[in-house]
C-alpha cells in the first residue's frame, strides 16, 4: 500500500488535515445547520401534510354542498311538476264547467225555442180555425142568401176551396 500511496504521491499530513476539516465541518453542519434544516423541512412537511388536508377537508365540504344544491334542485323541480300538474287539473276543471254551462244554455235556449215555437203553432192553430169558420160563415151566409141550382152549388163549393187554400 506504501508503494501505491508513493506512487500516487500522496500527502499523508494533507489527508489527515482535509479529513479532520470535513469532521469539523460536518460536527459544526450537525450542531448549528442540521437540525434547523431538519426542522425547517418537517415543518414543511407537517404544513404540507395540512394543506392536503385542508384541500380533502374542502373538497368534502364542497361535495356535502353539492349535494345539498342537487337535492335543493331535485325539490324545487318536483314542487314545479307538481304546480304545472295542479294548473293542469284546474284548467281541465274549469273549461269542464265551461263546456257544462254552456250545454246548460243550450238546453235552456233550446227549451225557450220549442216553447216559442209551440207557442206559434198553437197561435197559428187559432188563427187558422178562426179564418176556417169566417170562410165556413161567409159561405154559408151566401148559400142561404140565395138559391142554388147545382151549377152555382158547385161554383161556390168551388171558391170555397179556392179560399182554403190561399188561407193556407
Amino acid at each position: 500500500m506504501g508503494e501505491i500511496a508513493h506512487s500516487l504521491d500522496l500527502d499523508w499530513g494533507l489527508i489527515v488535515t482535509q479529513i479532520i476539516g470535513f469532521l469539523l465541518a460536518v460536527w459544526i453542519l450537525k450542531a448549528f445547520a442540521w437540525k434547523p434544516l431538519l426542522k425547517m423541512l418537517d415543518d414543511r412537511k407537517q404544513k404540507i401534510v395540512g394543506d392536503i388536508n385542508e384541500a380533502e377537508n374542502i373538497k368534502s365540504d364542497a361535495n356535502e354542498v353539492l349535494d345539498e344544491y342537487q337535492s335543493k334542485l331535485r325539490d324545487i323541480e318536483t314542487e314545479a311538476r307538481s304546480k304545472i300538474q295542479e294548473a293542469v287539473s284546474e284548467g281541465n276543471r274549469i273549461a269542464s264547467e265551461i263546456r257544462e254551462q254552456a250545454r246548460d244554455e243550450s238546453r235552456q235556449i233550446l227549451a225557450k225555442s220549442r216553447e216559442e215555437l209551440a207557442r206559434d203553432v198553437v197561435k197559428a192553430r187559432v188563427q187558422l180555425r178562426d179564418d176556417m169558420a169566417d170562410m165556413v160563415v161567409r159561405a154559408a151566409e151566401k148559400i142561404i142568401s140565395t138559391e142554388l141550382d147545382d151549377s152555382e152549388q158547385k161554383r161556390l163549393l168551388d171558391d170555397f176551396l179556392k179560399e182554403v187554400d190561399r188561407a193556407k
